[in-house]
């Protein structure tokens, strides 16, 4: 089964509740090897978008509005479950995401990190790389940015 479009939830949750709609299981950062905290100072300014799968959370993503992190909207925390990827998920929700910045804020640009190998995919998105390659957590990174 695939999980659809329709079980898009969104949240811009209060700080005591931001782990609520968090994955279950943390797979992305023990596949990445990250040992970074994953909530920060910005969650309780962000909004989440995840998509669930038998009441588990298989795909998620971060929208920080502009003016919080820098000028542009951005994306991030983008993850989806290893056992549910090559699905379409991270596509149908970075589209719900742009749409949910364009709905809420209005049409503006979009900056996000990507890891390195993602770069094609996030262009079919219409993102343009804006930068070289760097190290962010150990991992080669490219910024983009959706004009």
């Amino acid at each position: 089964c695939t999980p659809s479009s329709s079980n898009i939830s969104a949240k811009s949750p209060p700080p005591s509740t931001t782990a609520s709609c968090r994955p279950a299981k943390p797979s992305f950062f023990l596949e990445q090897h990250i040992t970074e905290p994953d909530a920060d100072e910005v969650d309780p300014q962000s909004v989440f978008l995840w998509t669930e799968e038998d009441g588990r959370v298989v795909a998620f993503l971060r929208i920080i509005p502009a003016g919080i992190v820098g000028a542009e909207a951005s994306v991030g925390r983008v993850l989806v479950d290893a056992g549910y990827r090559r699905r379409g998920l991270c596509r149908r929700l970075m589209h719900e995401a742009l749409r949910h910045i364009a709905r809420t804020w209005g049409p503006q640009p979009v900056r996000i990190s990507a890891q390195e190998y993602l770069v094609g995919f996030y262009a079919s998105l219409g993102f343009e790389a804006v930068s070289g390659t760097y190290l962010e957590a150990g991992i080669p990174h490219v910024r983009m940015l959706r004009r």
